[in-house]
């Protein structure tokens, strides 16, 4: 599937775009469709034809991508491109495993922490932001609300690294499928009404019951035994 969309190639005509911003927007155009499943696991891709097809010269394009090879969202296959990577089983567990280490102590220190009026009430801001997208035919929204929503609580730890990491750890699950349940208007309201009760349990200081609910909530994500 192409990845470019007649909307993103406007966004990159005007030549007073510096390079890094160039790379930069470029990076965020493919993760955006990596995420929304239009680049799919195991699909190759070449960053000379996306830059012809933007209008750019070649080297911002494989920069950008090269950057989400680091990132383990693409992998580079000699002579053919970038291949959207494919987790194994392995890989799953993996990548879930550390989600229970590093979201769930993220949420549990939040909220030990505790938190001032006004994050409390973003918090819940973005958790009914995500309640409004809650919609199928609005799934590419909602997930970047969701993204806000969890990205946000780990902010308030103050640490960039572990921001980066639970960052990086939430791609890897969307651009494998993690998220295709969320094909009913049932699961996106579960899922909706699990992040209220987890920014309540964080703005209420319960430190314990956050942390059990991040576990509950990080389910979806659990590999499933063949």
């Amino acid at each position: 599937m192409d990845p470019v969309r007649g909307e993103w190639q406007a966004a990159f005509d005007s030549s007073s775009i510096t390079h890094s911003t160039l790379k930069s927007s470029i990076e965020l155009m493919i993760r955006r469709a990596l995420l929304n499943g239009d680049m799919r696991a195991g699909e190759i891709f070449s960053a000379n034809k996306l830059a012809r097809q933007l209008g750019i010269s070649n080297s911002p394009a494989r920069e950008a991508m090269m950057e989400l090879v680091n990132k383990g969202l693409l992998e580079l296959v000699r002579n053919r491109g970038f291949r959207v990577v494919q987790l194994s089983d392995r890989d799953k567990r993996e990548v879930y495993e550390l989600r229970l280490q590093v979201e769930v102590e993220a949420v549990r220190r939040v909220a030990a922490s505790g938190v001032s009026q006004s994050q409390a009430r973003e918090l819940q801001r973005l958790a009914d932001e995500t309640s409004e997208l809650a919609h199928p035919e609005t799934i590419g929204d909602y997930l970047e609300a969701d993204q806000r929503f969890h990205i946000a609580i780990v902010n308030l730890l103050g640490n960039r690294r572990w921001t980066g990491i639970v960052e990086n750890l939430r791609d890897q699950s969307r651009v494998n499928g993690h998220y295709d349940f969320l094909s009913t208007d049932e699961h996106l309201s579960e899922a909706t009404e699990q992040h209220r009760r987890i920014a309540q349990a964080v703005s209420d200081g319960e430190s314990d019951l956050a942390a059990a609910l991040m576990v509950q909530h990080l389910e979806y994500a659990r590999p499933r035994s063949s």
